[in-house]
């Protein structure tokens, strides 16, 4: 099991069998950085579709030798989205990563049925992966990103694309704590009726792969000492790894404070697709996008 980020790129640079993510309107300094970066750690190669000129510019001025990498021309961002949807559904690019052009074209590129990246009733969702050095442990939250106001069926899905991810870093039964503003169902609380309906869910064995408890509020997932005051037992209390918010607002609002008032180091990944989607924001850091094409690779 991954207890950090280095550890995970570590391992990724001891695999012979290189993944490519092939990027969308690559001709970005930063996006670039992230891909040079990923490349002389030996976590992924890349495809490089966009305006070729600018590409070539801007890998040079970071110093790397254009013709060392594969770039594509394409004659818009439009094309670039497609391009590399193509490439992934032709099982040339193993994920798609998202460079400097609008979020819309990029996912009408994705969910183009032309391509089935995303086949039918498929729920694509969004997992923050952070770091938490009190514990020495990775811990993962969804969906903080794509589905704004998921009901019960849609988290089964969010949470199992979670649980996938998991048992990718090495975690055999991830304990997935539903979180919800208290501890007991309250019917004006529906986070907490979905909660409790996922926990016994997952005690009759139609979510599998992992232990899931609710409704936990955030102190009674992470701290044993908070869930024994609260006289609240199980297996996840106070030992969650996966952190599963009630919607996107709650989700946002806490993966931002982990990197703004915390400061912790985080990743992300967008899965559910056929291939890993690579969605990093503008504000992201350096290196919160290298852990987030890492995890992909993963």
């Amino acid at each position: 099991m991954y207890r950090n980020f280095k550890e995970l790129m570590d391992h990724l640079a001891t695999v012979t069998d290189k993944k490519t993510v092939a990027v969308a309107a690559a001709g970005d300094e930063e996006v670039l950085k992230c891909a040079s970066e990923a490349r002389k750690l030996g976590v992924a190669n890349f495809v490089l579709l966009g305006n070729g000129e600018t590409i070539r510019s801007v890998l040079q001025q970071l110093g790397e030798d254009p013709d060392q990498w594969t770039i594509e021309e394409t004659a818009s961002d439009k094309a670039a989205a497609e391009r590399a949807v193509a490439l992934a559904s032709e099982g040339k690019a193993d994920a798609i990563m998202k460079g400097l052009l609008p979020t819309a074209t990029f996912l009408r590129a994705l969910f183009n049925k032309e391509y089935g990246l995303v086949p039918p009733k498929t729920v694509v969702s969004q997992v923050t992966v952070t770091e938490y050095p009190g514990e020495d442990r990775m811990i993962l939250i969804t969906d903080c990103a794509i589905n704004v106001a998921p009901e019960y069926a849609d988290k089964v899905n969010i949470l199992n694309n979670a649980v996938s991810l998991a048992h990718r870093m090495g975690m055999e039964c991830p304990k997935v704590a539903c979180l919800a503003p208290v501890e007991v169902i309250n019917d004006k609380m529906p986070e907490t009726v979905d909660a409790a309906a996922l926990a016994k869910a997952s005690q009759r064995g139609q979510i599998r792969g992992c232990v899931v408890d609710g409704p936990l509020a955030l102190d009674n997932a992470l701290s044993e000492e908070a869930a024994k005051v609260k006289n609240i037992s199980g297996e996840v209390a106070g030992h969650a790894d996966i952190l599963l918010v009630p919607d996107l607002a709650a989700g946002n609002i806490l993966d931002k404070s982990l990197r703004y008032f915390a400061h912790l180091s985080t990743g992300s990944a967008v899965i559910g697709a056929r291939v890993p989607v690579i969605m990093t924001s503008r504000s992201d850091t350096a290196e919160g996008k290298l852990h987030a094409i890492a995890l992909s690779v993963l």
